[in-house]
């Protein structure tokens, strides 16, 4: 029988996002979604735990290991690639700590896949190892942009961390490059959503104009109609444009006092959602 788990929250830096994670009728990988708010920055982290021995309990803990550690150290700095290391120096500790004796872990046998995405006022920060995740931008011409580069050739013993930068502002007072996009909505997802539905199928469902939790709930259906079995995790991102007062940033800000990131850990399996301040 199938679960879903669907969370909703306005963001910080304007905007609001929607994460849902959908257990299909023959899952097999194990995901994990933690979402992180400190100050102007929102980050997610989507991991898919794996294990050296096969342990489905033991690989649901490497995921939530490594989805909550990203998520608050990349928020915490505004820096994907810094969560990402976190999270798997983390994961890697614990590992060599469960084993006796204790042994070196091997990156592409605790976890399938991670990605740690952070978005500000004028940046989205992706970092990502493992192949099984996908991020989307649909921008103000309503043009969708992939923004995970397909892997290189080579093969590699451990699956190599991949990034990608892109400016919602134009950087240097003005100056433009290849990488800035009026970004409207963002799609991070598990490529379980991608395999069964093509470019123009998420780029249909995306346009509409409906809120975040409703275009989850649209494309974890439209999936499903295609076939999909395993386990569906999305996150929807909607941005105001860059032309709106609140994507400004919000100087009153500088008198709050310091918080701590607020966490938000998004179970796979219907649960009650944990959320600390």
């Amino acid at each position: 029988m199938s679960s879903a788990y669907t969370h909703h929250l306005p963001l910080s830096i304007g905007g609001q996002m929607a994460v849902r994670s959908d257990q299909g009728p023959n899952p097999w990988n194990l995901h994990r979604v933690t979402v992180a708010e400190y100050h102007a920055s929102v980050s997610v982290a989507i991991c898919e735990g794996d294990s050296v021995d096969n342990d489905r309990a033991r690989a649901r803990a490497h995921a939530r290991i490594a989805a909550e550690v990203s998520a608050v150290a990349s928020t915490q700095t505004a820096n994907a690639a810094a969560g990402l290391y976190a999270g798997r120096s983390a994961l890697e500790t614990s590992v060599i700590e469960e084993t006796d004796p204790p042994r070196q872990p091997q990156a592409t046998r605790i976890v399938g896949s991670l990605m740690t995405a952070v978005v500000t006022y004028w940046t989205v920060d992706l970092c990502w190892m493992g192949e099984s995740v996908q991020a989307f931008a649909l921008t103000g011409d309503m043009a969708l942009h992939g923004l995970i580069r397909p892997p290189a050739p080579k093969r590699h013993a451990i699956a190599p961390v991949r990034r990608q930068q892109v400016w919602r502002e134009p950087p240097g007072g003005g100056e433009q490059d290849e990488r800035v996009l009026d970004i409207r909505r963002l799609l991070l997802c598990s490529d379980s959503l991608t395999l069964p539905l093509g470019t123009s199928d998420l780029t249909r469902i995306l346009r509409r104009p409906v809120p975040a939790p409703a275009t989850c709930a649209e494309l974890i259906a439209a999936a499903k109609q295609r076939g999909a079995l395993d386990t569906l995790t999305i996150a929807v991102i909607d941005l105001p444009h860059r032309g709106a007062t609140d994507t400004e940033p919000a100087l009153a800000r500088q008198d709050v006092p310091t918080r701590g990131p607020a966490l938000h850990l998004v179970p796979t399996r219907g649960a009650p959602a944990m959320r600390a301040a």
